[in-house]
């Protein structure tokens, strides 16, 4: 017999003990502790951490799939709809009878525009679960996204008979009455939902937005209170409450509900925020840059309402205070890799590109992504850079970087398509317009950059299509819908352009585009009186239309009505006696009936209204030139200067005089002298900048032309002279697309100028785009107006032709 020691016993005890323990504690045990923990903490709305226990037992077991199911509901949570799309996937791979997983990933593909698959997985769960609410819903949800709205009816109704019907029931149904015009249906079917969900506050929502169409504000006030009674702790409500009452002139109420937010608010940053972006949306800077300022006062080290005052500054123009603030956050962050100090550098490096300071952006975008090499928007800002400098391979790795990183950054796919043009890379460019589309189905600038790639390539049947598509899922873009009509004119379809037109003016009877874009056809058809009738019918519902009231003038103009032109510029000067462009008009009137002194009593007074816009400058240059009075007109601007050298719209008319005389060199002299007595005078920067890139006769013209430009660009960004210089400039300098760009920009402004129609025609017939830079110079020409080049405009037609 063996007689053990209590030391060998112990030491036996020991180790069974962490057998035992081993035996307790194995991978099924650890996972399913992490789960349930995980799931516990879920309840608790600690999703922080609940994401961290699920993915601990994803580790233990990567077929988990319950853990990735609540993994990505834990996403959904936390608004990460990406994470969670990719989590639910693999749920249902791993486990196809997860019908939780399959319903949710089904809603997520709905809400991405992706209804055929929605409706495979709404499909998967009734085949399973046949009377499930839940599916049915989703599958008439994705019937009513693919265009079969009867389908969904019956599903719908079919819903309604059964007891508890969740609302989501009626809104679907009313949204269904509601596409077919079927008005007052839809609203029955909301109220009748409201019976049995009065709780519910999206019904009086729907019935605020409603009774604001019919210009009843009061009852959509009324309503929205209801909205906060039942969801007091949803502030977005509010704000939409003040900006009804702000909207019927109620600003007091609407600043004291605003007030009260930014005082009651746990989150000092949050209610000033959007109590900013508010006041911007209503066109009150003031008040904006106000709460901005006194909410940073009181949070000083708030980088968020730092960064969203600097956005304001830039939107005023004040390019130098927005880059002050942007220093100031910079001044806080201890940390250079911190992101409130990443986005203030990205910030800057913003406005150096702006300012065309190449090698300033690029040190702050090198910091950037030494310490965050994925960051987005430098190497953004890098692929803009690339493009100045016409290093279009290197631009095309940075703008790849961007889209791989953010497919939902609309600008990354338009420059590096553009990177791929300057490369002469045009299939590429396409696919990237493509994707673009794809990952952005309600972009339409990428709708409109691809409509170019197949114009381009003379592929006009997929340039319809691609935009009928687009109309198809967005019946009220307005500006798509009479781009369609546009095309049909260029590719001479002039009865469907027709039908397209008068179906924007039935769909917005008070928006001008369609009253502007059918009387040009009809007066181009020779239709007149039609065209007269047109505008008129337009401009008597829309009267504070500029465009409609410039388009009426000049008609009546070419019909030599000098009486009604006259009349209806009179009535506007008697409205406001303040407004530059009804004087501007008015002594264009004049110049046409050759009554040169009330022409110049006009543009003088437009002038001195607004002493920074070109047009009448110009306007009262032609006007002596006419008058044959150019040497008297120069001797008195001359005097003028001697007697008050300071006044900057002198040496304007001085120099466009010069200008019209054909004197560039004694022009671009004025321009000089204008920007030594005011160096961000930008009118005179523009205009020397494009004279200097027509006739610099040194090689460094064009870069100081650019310089000035830019220059302009940062006291104006945005304007539509100083994007057509920096385009031509661009032009001149072989980057033909950047050109496009920037050229189309501000002929989108103001279509009907005879100078943007031909800069962008030339660009056009430069990139092989024949077919619209065609459409452009026929626009400059037959506009009735002498500018500088249209010899040309004629000249490079006729080759088009």
């Amino acid at each position: 017999m063996i007689v053990q020691s209590s030391k060998s016993i112990n030491i036996f005890l020991v180790f069974c003990s962490f057998f035992f323990l081993l035996a307790c504690g194995g991978p099924e045990e650890k996972k399913a502790k992490f789960f349930n923990k995980g799931k516990a903490l879920y309840d608790q709305g600690d999703y922080v951490k609940a994401r961290l226990e699920f993915k601990n037992a994803i580790q233990i077991d990567l077929k988990y799939a319950e853990a990735y199911y609540y993994l990505a509901l834990t996403e959904l949570k936390e608004q990460n709809p990406r994470k969670a799309y990719g989590s639910l996937s693999k749920a249902v791979e791993l486990d196809p009878g997860l019908i939780d997983a399959q319903l949710e990933l089904g809603n997520l593909l709905l809400a991405g525009r992706a209804p055929d698959r929605a409706l495979e997985k709404a499909d998967i769960v009734l085949e399973a679960i046949p009377e499930s609410n839940d599916a049915l819903l989703l599958k008439s949800g994705a019937l009513l996204r693919l265009e079969k709205s009867n389908e969904a009816e019956e599903i719908l109704k079919g819903l309604l008979e059964k007891e508890n019907t969740p609302s989501r029931v009626y809104l679907l149904l009313a949204t269904i009455y509601d596409r077919r015009g079927e008005r007052s249906r839809a609203v029955e079917i909301v109220k009748e939902g409201l019976k049995t969900n009065p709780d519910e506050p999206f019904f009086y929502i729907i019935l605020a937005r409603i009774a604001v169409e019919k210009k009843n504000t009061d009852e959509a006030i009324t309503l929205f209170k209801k909205v906060i009674e039942i969801q007091p702790e949803n502030k977005d409500h509010q704000f939409t409450l003040a900006s009804l009452l702000w909207d019927v002139g109620r600003k007091n109420e609407a600043t004291e509900i605003i007030n009260d937010l930014i005082v009651s608010q746990d989150e000092p940053e949050d209610a000033p925020l959007k109590a900013a972006q508010f006041y911007v949306s209503k066109k009150e800077l003031a008040l904006a840059e106000e709460t901005l300022t006194e909410a940073i006062r009181k949070t000083p080290s708030s980088f968020k309402l730092r960064f969203l005052l600097s956005e304001l500054y830039l939107n005023k123009k004040e390019v130098d205070r927005a880059a002050g603030i942007l220093q100031q956050a910079l001044a806080l962050a201890d940390d250079p890799a911190s992101p409130g100090a990443l986005q203030a550098k990205t910030g800057l490096a913003k406005i150096h590109l702006l300012r065309g300071e190449i090698d300033k952006a690029k040190k702050l975008t090198d910091e950037v992504l030494k310490e965050n090499p994925k960051s987005v928007d430098a190497h953004f800002i890098n692929g803009n850079l690339f493009l100045l400098e016409k290093d279009g391979e290197s631009a095309v790795a940075e703008f790849r970087i961007s889209v791989s990183e953010r497919p939902q950054f609309v600008p990354a796919y338009l420059r590096l398509a553009e990177a791929h043009f300057m490369n002469k890379e045009i299939e590429l460019a396409g696919e990237t317009l493509k994707k673009g589309l794809e990952a952005n189905p309600d972009s339409r600038q990428i709708l409109q950059g691809l409509t170019r790639f197949y114009l381009l390539k003379k592929d006009f049947d997929s340039v319809e299509q691609v935009m009928k598509d687009f109309l198809a899922s967005h019946e009220d873009d307005l500006q798509i819908r009479a781009a369609l009509g546009d095309f049909y004119v260029l590719v001479k379809k002039p009865e469907e352009a027709r039908k397209v037109y008068e179906e924007v003016i039935v769909r917005a009877p008070e928006n001008p585009l369609g009253y502007l874009r059918l009387s040009g056809l009809r007066w181009k058809s020779g239709e007149k009186k039609e065209a007269a009738a047109l505008l008129e019918r337009g401009y008597g519902q829309i009267e504070d239309s500029l465009p409609l009231a410039a388009a009426l003038v000049q008609l009546y103009i070419a019909e030599k009505q000098y009486d009604k032109a006259i009349a209806l510029c009179e009535k506007r000067i008697a409205k406001s006696q303040q407004e530059p462009f009804a004087y501007n008009l008015l002594g264009r009137v004049y110049l046409s009936k050759k009554d040169y002194d009330p022409a110049e009593k006009a543009f003088v007074r437009a002038i001195e209204l607004q002493p920074e816009w070109m047009a009448p400058y110009n306007s009262l240059a032609a006007l002596y030139v006419l008058k044959g009075d150019t040497a008297g007109a120069i001797a008195r601007f001359q005097q003028s200067l001697e007697v008050n050298p300071q006044r900057a719209e002198t040496y304007i008319s001085l120099a466009m005089l010069y200008e019209k005389t054909g004197d560039y060199a004694k022009a671009m002299e004025v321009y000089e002298q204008a920007l030594q007595k005011n160096s961000r005078f930008w009118p005179a920067a523009n205009n020397l900048a494009f004279l200097l890139s027509e006739y610099g006769e040194t090689a460094e013209s064009l870069e100081r032309a650019l310089k000035l430009v830019q220059q302009a660009q940062e006291i104006r960004p945005g304007e539509p002279e100083i994007l057509d210089t920096l385009g031509w400039i661009y032009f001149k300098m072989g980057n033909v697309e950047r050109a496009a760009d920037l050229i189309g920009q501000a002929q989108t402004s103001a279509p009907a100028n005879p100078v943007l129609n031909y800069h962008l025609g030339l660009v056009l017939a430069e990139s092989g785009r024949v077919e619209e830079a065609r459409q452009r110079l026929q626009e400059a020409i037959s506009s009735g107006e002498s500018f500088h080049g249209i010899d040309t405009a004629r000249e490079v037609l006729k080759t088009l032709q």
